[in-house]
C-alpha cells in the first residue's frame, strides 16, 4: 500500500519543484523588466527637454529589451504556450493574443529604438521628440498590461494544466541568466542604464522640475511591482505546503 501511494504521489512532487523552478525564472524576468520600463517611461518625460541625456539611456534600455526580454524571455514563455496548446487546447485559445503579442511588440521596439538613433537631438527637441515620447509612453503601458495578463492567466493555467514530463522538457532546454541579476556584467554591457537603476528611487523621475504627474505615476508602478512580488512570495509558499502535505500523506500507512 505504501509503494503505490509513493509511486502516485512522487511524479507530483517532482512536478511541483520543477514547475516552480521555471515559473520563479520567468517571474525574475518580469521584475527586471518592469523596473526597466519604469526607467524608460522616466527618460521620455525628458526627451524633448534633454534629449542628449535621455536618449543614451533609453538606447540601451530598448537594446536589453531586444537583446534579451524579447529574444530569451519571450521564446521560454513561447515554448511554455505550445506545452500548454498540446495539453488544454481550451486554454490555449485564451492565451492565443499573449502570444501574437511578443511579435508585434518586438517590431514595435525595433522601431523605436532605430527612429531614436536616426533621429538628431534638433528633432527630438521637436515634433519627432514628442511623437517618440508619446509612443514609447504607450509601448510601456501596453507592456505592463501584457505583463499582467500573463502572470494573472497564462501562468496559472500553465501551473495547472502541465506534468512532470512537460516541466522537465522545459526545463532541460538552453537558459541564458539575464544580464540584469549580475551587476558587473550589466553595467558592462548597459552602463547608462545600470548608473539609472542603481539610484534610489525618488531619483528615478529625474531632475527636480520633472512633472509631479511623472512622480505619482513611478510611485504606483512602484507599489504595483511590490504587491507583485508579495504575490509571488504567497505563491511559492503555498506550493511548498502543497509538497510538504503531499509527503505527508504519501507516508501514512
Amino acid at each position: 500500500m505504501n509503494r503505490r501511494t509513493n509511486r502516485h504521489a512522487e511524479p507530483r512532487i517532482d512536478r511541483s519543484a520543477a514547475a516552480e523552478r521555471y515559473m520563479q525564472s520567468l517571474r525574475e524576468d518580469h521584475a527586471s523588466l518592469s523596473r526597466v520600463l519604469r526607467e524608460i517611461d522616466a527618460q521620455q518625460s525628458l526627451l524633448q527637454s534633454a534629449p542628449g541625456a535621455a536618449r543614451p539611456v533609453l538606447a540601451e534600455a530598448l537594446r536589453y529589451l531586444l537583446v534579451y526580454q524579447h529574444s530569451i524571455h519571450h521564446p521560454r514563455e513561447d515554448r511554455l504556450f505550445a506545452r500548454v496548446r498540446a495539453r488544454e487546447p481550451r486554454l490555449y485559445r485564451n492565451m492565443h493574443s499573449l502570444v501574437r503579442e511578443h511579435r508585434i511588440g518586438q517590431e514595435v521596439a525595433e522601431r523605436l529604438a532605430g527612429e531614436l538613433s536616426r533621429a538628431s537631438l534638433t528633432r527630438l527637441r521637436g515634433k519627432t521628440g514628442r511623437d517618440l515620447a508619446r509612443r514609447l509612453h504607450g509601448y510601456v503601458q501596453h507592456t505592463r498590461d501584457h505583463m499582467r495578463r500573463e502572470e494573472a492567466v497564462f501562468y496559472t493555467g500553465s501551473e495547472r494544466a502541465l506534468r512532470a514530463s512537460d516541466w522537465k522538457a522545459l526545463l532541460a532546454g538552453p537558459t541564458q541568466r539575464d544580464p540584469a541579476a549580475d551587476p558587473q556584467r550589466f553595467a558592462a554591457r548597459y552602463p547608462r542604464l545600470a548608473e539609472r537603476l542603481a539610484r534610489p528611487q525618488r531619483d528615478v523621475v529625474g531632475p527636480r522640475d520633472a512633472p509631479a504627474s511623472a512622480d505619482l505615476t513611478v510611485r504606483l508602478e512602484q507599489a504595483v511591482e511590490r504587491c507583485g512580488a508579495l504575490l509571488h512570495q504567497v505563491i511559492d509558499f503555498a506550493q511548498r505546503v502543497a509538497c510538504a502535505s503531499i509527503r505527508s500523506t504519501s507516508r501514512r500507512p
